[in-house]
């Protein structure tokens, strides 16, 4: 069987042996080894990026595919949800690097990560005629048990089977600090069958059925810096004396304390199902026929304190997610026995997609927006939104035409705005049918030098139906006609309104600086006279400035499509300088259709305010972030490549250029997210992977990744303080060094095999994310995992550590939600380490 390392394409290849000594338990543990591949979980375990060479997706919005596909003996994932779990009965793990369209029948822009697991045997060396199994147990710090077995056998002269199984049970590591729970926690399981069936000589199907479920409460948050806005916070919730919010004193906190203060805890339950048939043809010398069948379910429920604060912000944020995926790939091989061979294929995928999020408000925001609106002047009343109330209340006829009419039973009254238990549902359904065709063509011209010609054209069709219901009313008030009545109707000297002027609510100044307190940016500040939209300007419009206040704003329902067609190619050369070494060169596109926005972000762009539900005079703040979708993206690979194997040595490098176009990005911008393209991101490297044995005892493996990444072209992007040009500069989050060392020592006593290996991995300084300053917030990763292992008397036993040195980054961080001038991050896992035995029998 020809893996993907024998293939000239840039690919990392991990196979089972190093998986078992390096205690690799899933796809986040692999990117320790893989220094192209990082993997990053954010607030919930369903919230996974895979990223290769600085370019991936996909979390925060189910409407988002990664860039990085995942396949399991050839079946696609569709979502990173159905990746995580752990690696069961695995051969290898090839990650490809790079785009890959004519290998694969769905297109992947960035790059592709392909799990092998092993065949159902008729046999093993120990008993030729009948089955064979293992059985693992593991126990570790943080009360970790993970419990591994699998069976396999014959049934008959043609048909085998095998049934693997893990149980993975770990408390938490991140503490809860009102209710003492823990987050992070493992309680996940996984159960795989398998049957193999040998037709005849020519013919084998193997038949997968596969059932995973994850029950856990993750992902914990801590707070970097504690803003002005945090201790407004503290005061809502009843707290006024001390900052119990957030760990750590002096306006910052202690991220890796690990602790938080949550007024729930985040759970999260993943479950994934699926069966795939696979048949393999060899229809004569010259032809074999591969077909992959493969039916897919995921099911997501999550629910976390959105604000990551003791105060109750908001009671509800529940998400859950319903995908039902149909895949069908075909492939012919073909070899003529002579200087021509190649592949033809087809692919088809059709997927359905439901989701939904809702998101209620708490018993204490209401104080909080008013402690927000008036601390610019100095005195913050948590009362201010009762006044307003009762000083709009004589005007509410007037003023009834700025309420959406979306808004279910909004009107003004009493106790009305921000009221508890108040907010949005969304409901979602995106329909996918997406089909490949895709052929690739090896030709040798010469003994010794092969050029390949790829081509796929691939055609995706997305149906969407957006529904929101609501019944929040401040979200759902037009404050720019707001505003107009305001004026119209001479409000601002009205005598009711006296206590908000003595307040300085409704002075200039402090109305344009309430948007400046949660993130969002204020508009134009010029004389009315210098404007012709009043409305919009502070100066006019006291009222305009409490928009900021505006989280939850009414979607107008609606029903859409994108129809999607793309080519895409590879060219190469291939040239076998010697029995050891090859030269490869050549270009590789890839493609990935629009993805639409699934959140309660989708929103109108500006161009169609008309359409906001919100009514009366166009606001072009709204929306404030977000979009309805994000235009397909296209990435492009020049890329020279040597190959070469010794005796003793072997080393592969890789010369690359390779870019993305309309780079489909999704950023937190501290009251929503922002689904948009990055004009133009590239990234020129070099990546080196070496494996050197010494003697018949040592083994060396060291492989390093070092890129000059950039945004070519990326205007409106969320910077620190607000929409920036990142034109030119270096993307987040991209790590410019990355190098993985790993020792590996054999040694036989008296009959007694063992090893010791030991995994160093660097990651240089790096901005986390492009709204909060590298200063502020950085990520450099130094770790050190290392394993002892003794096999005797029949049994493996296996010590072994991760990130034994304690080493402390950060994976992400983001702008506390409605909090300015605070930050929150997400602190790496500490140290763990334990004990494994296994028994194969």
């Amino acid at each position: 069987e020809q893996t993907l390392q024998d293939v000239p394409v840039a690919v990392s290849v991990t196979t089972v042996e190093t998986i078992n000594k390096a205690s690799i338990q899933d796809v986040t543990d692999l990117a320790s080894i893989v220094p192209s591949l990082r993997v990053t979980t954010l607030q919930t375990s369903t919230n996974t990026n895979f990223i290769i060479r600085g370019f991936g997706n996909g979390a925060n919005n189910p409407g988002i595919e990664p860039s990085v596909g995942v396949f399991v003996d050839g079946v696609y994932r569709s979502r990173s949800a159905g990746a995580i779990g752990d690696l069961v009965d695995v051969a290898r793990v090839e990650v490809l690097r790079g785009p890959q369209s004519t290998l694969f029948g769905q297109n992947a822009s960035a790059g592709v990560i392909s799990v092998v697991t092993q065949k159902p045997q008729f046999e093993s060396a120990d008993n030729p005629r009948g089955g064979s199994g293992l059985i693992e147990a593991t126990i570790g710090n943080y009360n970790q048990r993970i419990l591994k077995g699998k069976l396999t056998g014959p049934i008959s002269e043609s048909v085998a089977y095998s049934v693997t199984g893990v149980l993975n049970h770990r408390d938490g590591y991140f503490l809860n600090q009102l209710d003492n729970t823990d987050f992070n926690d493992r309680d996940r399981w996984d159960l795989r069958g398998q049957l193999l069936w040998r037709a005849n000589d020519s013919t084998e199907v193997r038949f997968i059925a596969d059932s995973s479920k994850i029950s856990e409460i993750c992902c914990g948050v801590s707070n970097l810096v504690n803003g002005p806005t945090g201790q407004l916070a503290a005061i809502a919730a009843g707290r006024p004396q001390n900052r119990v919010l957030y760990p750590g004193t002096a306006g910052s906190g202690k991220p890796f304390d690990r602790a938080t203060y949550a007024n729930k805890n985040p759970i999260n339950i993943v479950e994934n199902t699926g069966a795939s048939v696979t048949v393999e043809w060899q229809i004569n010398e010259m032809f074999d026929l591969t077909s992959i069948t493969a039916a897919r379910g995921q099911k997501t429920d999550f629910d976390y304190d959105f604000d990551f604060t003791g105060a109750l912000l908001g009671t509800i944020n529940r998400n859950r997610g319903d995908i039902d995926t149909f895949t069908q790939e075909v492939r012919i091989n073909f070899d003529n026995g002579g200087k021509l061979r190649g592949l033809l294929g087809a692919y088809s995928m059709q997927e359905d997609l439901k989701y939904s999020n809702e998101i209620r408000i708490g018993d204490h925001f209401r104080s909080y927006a008013s402690l927000l609106a008036t601390a610019p002047s100095g005195a913050p009343n948590p009362l201010f939104l009762a006044g307003l109330e009762q000083n709009l209340a004589p005007f509410g006829p007037t003023l009834a035409g700025s309420i959406s009419p979306n808004c279910n039973g909004c009107t003004f009254a009493p106790g009305a705005l921000f009221r508890s238990g108040t907010g949005n549902l969304i409901t979602t359904d995106q329909d996918t049918d997406a089909n490949t065709l895709f052929g690739q063509l090896d030709f040798d011209l010469t003994e010794h030098l092969t050029a390949t010609v790829g081509l796929a054209h691939t055609s995706t069709d997305k149906t969407i139906n957006f529904n929101q219901s609501t019944n929040e009313l401040f979200s759902s008030i037009n404050l720019v006609t707001l505003g107009f009545a305001a004026v119209q109707g001479n409000l601002l000297t009205n005598p009711q309104l006296a206590p908000l002027r003595q307040l300085g609510l409704l002075t200039p100044a402090v109305a344009a600086s309430i948007a400046d307190r949660a993130s969002v940016a204020d508009g134009t500040r010029v004389p009315c006279a210098a404007t012709g939209l009043p409305g919009v300007n502070p100066i006019c419009n006291p009222f305009i400035g409490l928009y900021a206040l505006q989280f939850l704003h009414p979607i107008v329902p609606y029903s859409d499509r994108s129809e999607d067609s793309e080519e895409t190619y590879t060219v190469r050369l291939a040239y076998e300088a010697s029995d050891s070494v090859s030269l490869y060169g050549g270009i590789s596109t890839g493609y990935k259709a629009t993805s639409w926005n699934l959140s309660r972000d989708s929103k109108d762009p500006l161009t169609t305010a008309a359409r906001s539900p919100l009514g009366g005079a166009a606001n072009p703040w709204y929306p404030r972030s977000g979009t309805r979708k994000a235009e397909p993206e296209k990435s492009t690979v020049v890329e020279l490549g040597l190959k070469g194997r010794w005796e003793t040595f072997a080393i592969n490098v890789a010369v690359f250029d390779q870019s993305i176009e309309d780079f489909q990005t999704n950023l937190f911008t501290g009251t929503g997210f922002n689904l948009a393209n990055a004009g133009k991101q590239s990234t020129k490297g070099i990546e080196i992977d070496t494996n050197w044995r010494l003697g018949r005892q040592w083994q060396v493996d060291l492989a390093g990744t070092f890129l000059d990444p950039k945004y070519d072209s990326f205007v409106g992007a969320e910077g620190p303080a607000g929409p920036a040009d990142l034109s030119g500069r270096k993307p987040a989050g991209i790590h410019e060094q990355s190098i993985s060392l790993g020792v590996n020592y054999l040694w036989s006593v008296s009959g007694v095999d063992g090893f010791v290996r030991a995994d160093y991995l660097h990651e240089s300084k790096v901005q986390l994310t492009e709204n909060v300053t590298k200063a502020l917030a950085s990520r450099e990763v130094n770790t050190l995992n290392a394993s002892i292992g003794v096999k005797a008397a029949g049994f493996d036993i296996l010590v072994w550590g991760r990130n034994l040195n304690d080493d402390e980054y950060l994976l992400s961080g983001f702008p506390s939600v409605a909090q300015a001038g605070s930050f929150s991050v997400y602190p790496n896992q500490p140290r763990t380490y334990g004990v494994t035995l296994r028994k194969e029998f």
